[in-house]
């Protein structure tokens, strides 16, 4: 739940799994967008090739079109 609502407010039902598997890439790749030069593409699709994600969680996974939208002010 902490990765869902940053830890700012209290849930009352079970987490998804599936969306925190999600949170946790996005934080990585977020993490390497802003400490790296390398392109947010490249930066994405290394981190997607290091996991083993559920196929729900692929599914719901932004696309890299949606996440070059999230970094570029």
């Amino acid at each position: 739940n902490v990765y869902i609502c940053g830890g700012k407010c209290e849930h009352e039902h079970a987490a998804v799994p599936e969306l925190i598997e999600v949170q946790q890439i996005r934080q990585q790749i977020k993490q390497r967008v802003l400490n790296e030069l390398t392109p947010i593409g490249a930066v994405s699709d290394e981190e997607m090739s290091k996991t083993c994600m559920s196929s729900t969680a692929i599914a719901i996974f932004p696309t890299i079109d949606e996440t070059c939208k999230h970094f570029n002010y």
